[in-house]
């Protein structure tokens, strides 16, 4: 395997677009360039709505972390979400295939798992993910890497994400438009995943909440494996544009206010002081007034807050989940340091709570601190972890199908096993 080789990330928002490009080696994942949150434009919801727009901010995103990094983008991770992305649970079974040790190979698990995603969908939705989530050898359950065990029958149970494929291929086509090939799509709250959550919290059961700006994507870990995931179509955009309604002021406007009133209120708490004044000043904005009730804008974000925790929690039941995810809920994405957001979860999930950042990588870390990077950090991570499985970029360039051989199957499965 070669000492270093550079992945790129890049996270495609409703919001922002952020790429982020690293320095990957045996022992370490090194951040040399990052964009920035440049504005996104062409994007709404997840789903590209102006090729042009998408492709010209795509672009600029690109351009700037080259600068940074020094190096040229050849080929990247690309997140991915909006709500026609859904999952379901699938198993698969395949007898072992006979050799002399009689053991369990890596073709034997690419089978199963390819078996695995043999499942009966529409001709417009095609496969994103198939996370291998538990092995079965002749019965005996529970087994994560079954690679080099004795057995003559191979089961397993898989998550398998899959979304729209023309929503796919055109989040493709932007990108390729730039000179860039996608090496693969990752689902956004995946990605996020693999920066933010601990193998611990994955274990005991958790529910990873990354809310962006015109989506939230939702999914949840069980016994160190997804089980469960969805995107809702709702985000920090509707908290801004309340704001603005209620207002009466400009976007611009609200936004700025919703990250100063978020600001100054991690500030008080990180420095144990309460004495805000209770009243919050607007007066460069030209509003009617100069002056607001902190009370009345604290109440106009938990509205919203609160429509999205409930909406959630609906999900966690929906999946079965309530009262398995004793490790809690870990909230991370641009719209994560609301005012106020960690006790709306408390509130509306009844589960512990905490901020998710980015973590697992050196470099310009002061860069990528915060919750709004963790998709195109875990984008980073997710490629990482495939190129040391020994098997990266092996993958189609022209992607028009996200069906994989039984070699690169293999080279994603291990990305997923310990």
């Amino acid at each position: 395997m070669p000492k270093e080789k550079i992945i790129t990330g890049i996270d495609i928002g409703s919001t922002k677009i952020g790429t982020t490009v690293a320095c990957v080696s045996d022992n370490k994942v090194s951040i040399i360039g990052v964009s920035g949150n440049i504005p996104s434009k062409g994007i709404n919801k997840g789903n590209v709505v102006d090729i042009d727009s998408a492709v010209e901010a795509i672009s600029q995103s690109i351009e700037k972390a080259e600068r940074m990094a020094g190096v040229s983008i050849s080929s990247a991770f690309v997140t991915i979400n909006g709500s026609h992305i859904e999952n379901l649970n699938s198993h698969g079974v395949v007898a072992v295939s006979p050799n002399e040790t009689s053991e369990i190979s890596k073709e034997d698990v690419a089978r199963v798992i390819e078996a695995a995603q043999a499942i009966s969908l529409p001709s417009t939705r095609e496969i994103i993910h198939v996370i291998p989530r538990d092995f079965v050898v002749d019965s005996q359950e529970g087994i994560k890497d079954p690679v080099g065990m004795s057995g003559v029958r191979l089961e397993v149970e898989t998550n398998v994400i899959h979304g729209s494929a023309t929503a796919m291929r055109n989040i493709t086509k932007c990108v390729n438009q730039v000179g860039v090939d996608v090496n693969e799509l990752v689902y956004t709250g995946l990605a996020s995943s693999y920066a933010v959550l601990t193998d611990t919290e994955k274990e005991l059961g958790t529910l990873l909440v990354d809310i962006g700006g015109g989506t939230t994507s939702v999914i949840a870990f069980l016994e160190g494996s997804p089980i469960h995931s969805v995107v809702l179509p709702i985000g920090g955009k509707l908290i801004t544009s309340d704001l603005a309604i209620g207002l009466r002021s400009r976007l611009e406007d609200s936004e700025k206010i919703k990250l100063r009133l978020s600001n100054e209120a991690m500030i008080s708490r990180g420095s144990q002081n309460d004495n805000q004044e209770e009243d919050f000043d607007v007066s460069e904005f030209d509003l009617e007034i100069e002056r607001i009730p902190r009370s009345m804008l604290h109440k106009i974000l938990s509205a919203r807050l609160e429509e999205i925790f409930r909406l959630v929690a609906l999900e966690v039941t929906k999946a079965g989940l309530n009262g398995k995810l004793p490790a809690g809920i870990v909230i991370t994405g641009g719209a994560a340091l609301t005012v106020g957001i960690e006790k709306s979860a408390k509130v509306n999930l009844k589960m512990p709570v905490r901020i998710g950042t980015p973590k697992g990588v050196t470099g310009l870390i002061d860069e990528i601190k915060g919750p709004d990077s963790s998709a195109g950090v875990g984008a980073i991570l997710y490629g990482s972890k495939l190129y040391r499985g020994g098997n990266l970029l092996s993958f189609d360039d022209k992607r028009g199908s996200i069906k994989i051989g039984l070699s690169k199957l293999f080279g994603k499965l291990k990305s997923f096993l310990p």
